[in-house]
């Protein structure tokens, strides 16, 4: 007999080990054991079951750890900027990435180490009445290292081993990195600011006085005679500028003191008098052009002049002719410019228009840096403060809506002379004509009145909003903000029409649903680790040895397989391909302990 000294397994200090080779014996109590190894009693301290699990428990908080880091991050960034992130090469996306990559590992870890610990309770005395194969015996190893060995031990066991859990831990693991990537991603929001200094204020005004003179002599400033005549004869007029820092802003409605007009067709009231030859006289209501109407000749073919009054018949000229607030009335008639000079009177056009100043809501909005101002509504309702029939008289827009977002302390109107003013100024510069010579082919005009309208002839309400809007531009400028003495401080003024600027910005959007798979998934492999190292604490005949490369080793085989072995060896082929077949059970020491593998003979 030989003596030796060892460490059995399960015990923390040496014993000493007397061995004598006897073959293995099967008891009448039906388990088969070895008596070849002689082994003492045990003596000393049983490690702890957690000493054996240290490793694997220190990963597996590694891995809780792992997944609290990214709670935390999306907890913290969730709704937040993308430049609230710190690290610039180094996206958040790639953190949760990186911190997802650990998590998986730390915890495949533990997993992998229950999976091959399940094959020891797999082999345990309580199933002693079962037989397994070799192969039995590796598919647990295997299972702990590939998702494809899990499926399959799955399969081999139909759920009947907690392995199968870790195994299937070990396949939805796979996954865990594509759900990791969509828990955070990124969307336009739309940021607004809202105060007095956010944006520029909308030009407006209050009080239009833009005429100069004395007693009698009253005529428009001079910015006015230019507003007047850009709207004329521009071909395009713009509106007035404002400040937004973003491009993208909205103001709330605007109400200021504008102009107002309308045109209407009265060419069916043309009349044609032919007196003699290709002489004509073409009339509509109290216009009237004479000239050519057989072939074209030297001629007057357009003209302007005073209105009939038919435009105060329009449902968009809610005013009489002697309203306080009309600044002129006029009407032409004749060949529009986009005529050759060829043209005749035959193909006259004729029109009357008004011009009125009013209350306007404007509607101003930027988005993506284009401005858009528009009359949202008009007000037309106004008296002569000194009574109806002084035309010096300032006049006051009254009963105005509450939609046109007015400061019921705000008066809104003309003032002194400025009805007097204008009204006097376009009766003496809104006139002329134009004539034609057909037999060399040019026009020519009187005035630059005469000639703006007649190039606008064909589209007046083109032209016509040309006009009110470079009128319109210059009040807003120029004219005045009045307030009563029951004044409000400025601020509140400012802050009643100050506008709200936008601007989008990128924020980091967390998807919750997604990371309920991946917490489950770690919450399942704490559990799961937490049921073997007590499951296994619990078992007196097993011990953690999980994959220690030494286990296998230290199990004896019988001369059975021993020589189908050494056969696959030295004759060729796969040794393990010759004893996998054969169903084998566990050969114990009396304390219960593994010490061999022996073919079931039945």
């Amino acid at each position: 007999m030989d003596t030796m000294g060892l460490r059995k397994p399960g015990l923390s200090t040496e014993v000493t080990q007397t061995y004598a080779s006897v073959p293995f014996i099967k008891e009448d109590d039906g388990h088969t054991y070895n008596h070849a190894p002689s082994y003492p009693t045990q003596s000393g301290r049983v490690a702890s079951p957690f000493r054996w699990w240290t490793f694997e428990i220190l990963f597996c908080l590694g891995a809780v750890a792992c997944m609290a880091a990214i709670v935390a991050i999306l907890i913290v960034y969730d709704g937040k900027p993308q430049d609230s992130w710190p690290i610039n090469n180094f996206s958040i996306n790639s953190m949760i990435a990186l911190l997802a990559t650990f998590c998986r590992t730390f915890f495949m870890v533990g997993v992998g180490a229950a999976i091959c610990q399940g094959r020891w309770h797999q082999f345990s005395s309580r199933h002693d009445d079962k037989s397994f194969t070799l192969d039995d015996f590796g598919l647990f190893e295997h299972a702990s290292k590939n998702p494809f060995a899990s499926l399959w031990l799955i399969w081999r066991f139909k759920g009947r081993n907690t392995a199968c859990i870790g195994a299937a831990l070990s396949v939805f693991a796979l996954a865990f990195g594509p759900f990791s990537q969509q828990m955070i991603t990124v969307r336009l929001d739309t940021l607004e600011q809202a105060s007095s200094g956010a944006t520029g204020a909308v030009s407006r005004v209050t009080l239009v006085n833009s005429v100069i003179g004395y007693s009698n002599s009253w005529s428009p400033i001079s910015s006015t005679k230019l507003a007047i005549y850009n709207g004329f004869m521009a071909p395009e007029i713009d509106i007035p500028s404002t400040v937004c820092p973003t491009g993208n802003c909205t103001w709330p409605i605007v109400p200021t003191v504008g102009v107002c007009g309308a045109c209407v067709d009265t060419t069916p009231d043309i009349k044609f008098n032919r007196s003699s030859g290709s002489y004509c006289s073409v009339t509509a209501g109290k216009l009237e052009v004479k000239g050519q109407c057989g072939f074209s000749d030297f001629g007057t073919v357009f003209k302007i002049g005073a209105g009939s009054g038919k435009v105060f018949s329009l449902e968009d000229v809610p005013l009489e002719a002697d309203a306080p607030n009309l600044i002129a009335e006029f009407g032409a008639i004749g060949v529009p410019a986009s005529l050759t000079p060829e043209a005749t009177l035959n193909k006259s056009l004729a029109a009357e228009c008004a011009v009125w100043y009013c209350l306007q809501a404007r509607e101003v909005n930027m988005d993506m840096g284009v401005l858009t101002d528009r009359v949202a509504d008009k007000w037309h309702k106004a008296n002569r403060t000194n009574g109806a029939n002084d035309p010096t008289s300032n006049v006051t827009f009254i009963d105005i809506p509450a939609s046109f977002n007015a400061d019921s302390k705000d008066t809104y109107g003309l003032g002194y002379m400025q009805m007097y003013g204008m009204k006097s100024y376009f009766q003496k510069t809104v006139q002329g004509n134009v004539s034609a010579d057909g037999t060399v082919g040019t026009k020519f005009s009187s005035t630059d009145y005469a000639e703006g309208l007649h190039n606008g002839f064909d589209d007046l309400e083109s032209w016509m909003d040309r006009l009110t809007r470079s009128m319109t531009n210059e009040a807003r400028t120029n004219g005045n903000l009045t307030r009563t003495n029951n004044d409000r401080s400025s601020k509140d003024k400012s802050e009643r029409y100050s506008g709200t600027a936008r601007t989008n910005q990128t924020i980091y959007y967390v998807r919750w649903t997604w990371i309920i798979y991946p917490a489950t998934v770690v919450l399942i492999s704490v559990l799961y680790l937490a049921v073997e190292v007590v499951r296994t604490a619990s078992m007196h005949d097993v011990r953690p040895w999980k994959d220690d490369p030494l286990m296998p080793l230290y199990l004896d085989l019988d001369e059975q397989l021993k020589q189908q072995v050494y056969q696959g060896l030295t004759e060729g082929g796969s040794a393990a391909s010759r004893v996998s077949h054969h169903p084998l059970q566990v050969v114990r020491w009396h304390d219960g302990l593994p010490v061999g593998l022996t073919v079931r003979r039945h």
